[in-house]
């Protein structure tokens, strides 16, 4: 076989579906969920759609009392835990959620599809579906960009966590090794329809000039994705007597905390400077263009970045785009952009415009498929969960089991198999990662 052949042979295989997977401490729960991103479509929420596995179903059988209960909270974070002193917490839930998965109240259904595969690997027996919906109106998930190679807390800023835990009661503080935290994050993505361009038009008269310098800017488009490049398409009427020298073009975030006072916060993140000779009675038409990257900026505290998830990379804030409520403080932080236009002239006077504009994600990739209701049941849809086997009667895939206080790395759920994994059953050690 040709490495064309492997190359065609590869990309015609299908991907499997890709999960998350997290234990508690003593090995009791475990919490799957199929992502860790859901998506603001500005009107509703994606779903967070998870399921529950029991390892130890004859302990929950032995006490009764005791219950699964799952949280979803949302916590704007404005201290440094080390700052936490006399009890006093530098954060605030800004949206709180809570339902018994675990014994089921009435009938647990499935939302999505990810969740019935999972049900079908797990089994039903031990394995309970559960699904938040969120409200429109509450915060994305935004990190204010902490001191350079500062690991020493979390940084401020809105974060989603959600928590299955074992308890008697829905609000007794439950044993921190029979909780299991999923840190999960709300995008923003814009309407698939464009906005107007973002238009604007000025004069400048100068002493001594009978006639103005007339200016008319205008972006490409009103909506971008992040690392997009931004074309500005300027022209310019100089009827002046005085000569343009000088351009300037930079992108300006804005950042509006809303916790307990409105502090506004403006910060550039991309700035380029262009040489002009525009000379008294002449016109020119001219398209510049200007790209803002988190990696030109990584060196600014307080900037505001989209949410994080322990050490992943992340970028710019996406520009908040929410329906009116009355509280504003349960927006967290309301981030907009605008390209600011700067115009210098001989003499000294300068003219300024400023342009709107909202940066956001795209439609992440597999989303219309993950997001759909699950198929019924049928003959069909249980072969594309088959495993197969190997010679030596090993899954021939890769299936990594983290430690239970860490997340768990991606899992192919349609190619390996779904163990329990984390702690052993004899020892009660944690498993290490294992290739099998």
């Amino acid at each position: 076989m040709t490495s064309s052949d492997k190359k065609d042979e590869k990309k015609n295989t299908k991907d499997g579906t890709r999960v998350f997977k997290k234990m508690c401490l003593d090995g009791k729960i475990s919490t799957y969920i199929g992502t860790r991103e859901f998506v603001d479509h500005v009107g509703h929420i994606d779903p967070i759609a998870a399921v529950l596995l029991i390892h130890e179903m004859d302990w929950f059988t032995e006490n009764k009392e005791y219950k699964v209960y799952a949280e979803i909270t949302a916590t704007f974070r404005y201290g440094r835990d080390d700052l936490d002193v006399l009890g006093i917490n530098f954060k605030k839930d800004l949206y709180t959620d809570a339902m018994q998965v675990y014994p089921v109240k009435g009938v647990a259904s499935c939302t999505t599809k990810i969740q019935g595969k999972l049900l079908k690997k797990l089994g039903s027996e031990r394995a309970f579906p559960f699904t938040f919906d969120l409200p429109a109106g509450i915060p994305s998930s935004v990190t204010l960009q902490p001191v350079k190679n500062d690991t020493s807390s979390k940084p401020c800023g809105v974060e989603y966590c959600l928590k299955t835990y074992v308890a008697k009661d829905m609000h007794e503080p439950p044993d921190r090794k029979q909780v299991v935290d999923l840190l999960i994050k709300k995008i923003t993505h814009a309407p698939d329809t464009q906005a107007p361009q973002p238009y604007i038009e000025s004069a400048k008269n100068f002493m001594m000039s009978p006639n103005p310098l007339h200016v008319e800017a205008r972006l490409d488009k009103e909506r971008y994705i992040h690392g997009e490049p931004i074309y500005v398409h300027i022209t310019m009427g100089n009827q002046s007597t005085r000569a343009v020298k000088k351009l300037r073009l930079s992108v300006k975030q804005v950042a509006n905390i809303c916790l307990f006072s409105n502090a506004i916060y403006k910060c550039t993140v991309a700035s380029v400077e262009h040489d002009l000779n525009v000379q008294p009675s002449q016109t020119i038409a001219q398209t510049f263009s200007i790209r803002p990257l988190l990696e030109d900026n990584r060196d600014k505290r307080g900037l505001a970045l989209d949410g994080q998830i322990k050490s992943e990379d992340t970028n710019l804030a996406s520009s908040t785009i929410a329906l009116p409520i009355a509280n504003r403080e349960a927006l967290g932080i309301v981030v907009k952009y605008i390209v600011k236009i700067e115009l210098f002239v001989s003499m000294g006077g300068e003219l300024k415009l400023e342009l709107p504009f909202t940066l956001s994600h795209p439609i992440p990739e597999h989303y219309e498929e993950d997001m759909e209701p699950p198929p019924q049941p049928t003959d069909a849809n249980a072969d594309n969960i088959n495993l197969e086997l190997d010679e030596t009667g090993a899954y021939n895939n890769t299936l990594l089991s983290a430690q239970a206080d860490h997340d768990d790395p991606l899992i192919d759920l349609e190619a390996a198999p779904l163990h329990d994994g984390g702690a052993n059953s004899s020892t009660g050690e944690t498993a290490q990662p294992s290739l099998l």
